[in-house]
């Protein structure tokens, strides 16, 4: 009886950890201005994953905040977006807490074409002005 219980919470306790994934993901991991983005957003307890995008002279930011920070989540992508803005001015910087930006951004992590990927950047300003 011990041993069932013991090889059922092993089990638990490997699919649990495997199951975990990076909460801040970037297109270039090396890339200087990617480390200290991605060092501003740990800093920010109430983001729970964020996409980072930096090609060109754009930077976006996908966030998603937890659960009970949810009715502030504009208030800090906007704090998130001043932040930003204030150390690196000459870039154009989009912070975006809608989910629809998150998966197309997601979806952009594997691609391998500075060209697509430049596509699909000014196609993520697109759908970030549009209202829903």
């Amino acid at each position: 009886m011990v041993g069932r219980f013991l090889f059922v919470a092993i089990c638990v306790l490997l699919l649990s950890a495997c199951g975990e994934k990076e909460r801040i993901v970037a297109y270039d991991e090396q890339d200087a201005k990617t480390i200290e983005i991605k060092q501003e957003i740990e800093k920010m307890t109430s983001i729970r994953k964020a996409k980072i995008i930096v090609a060109d002279s754009d930077i976006i930011v996908a966030i998603e905040v937890k659960p009970l920070q949810s009715f502030k989540e504009q208030k800090i992508a906007q704090n998130l977006q001043k932040e930003l803005e204030k150390k690196w001015e000459h870039y154009d910087i989009l912070v975006s807490s809608d989910f629809k930006l998150l998966w197309e951004a997601d979806k952009l992590m594997t691609e391998q074409s500075e060209q697509k990927v430049t596509e699909k950047i000014e196609h993520l300003k697109k759908l970030a002005k549009e209202e829903t």
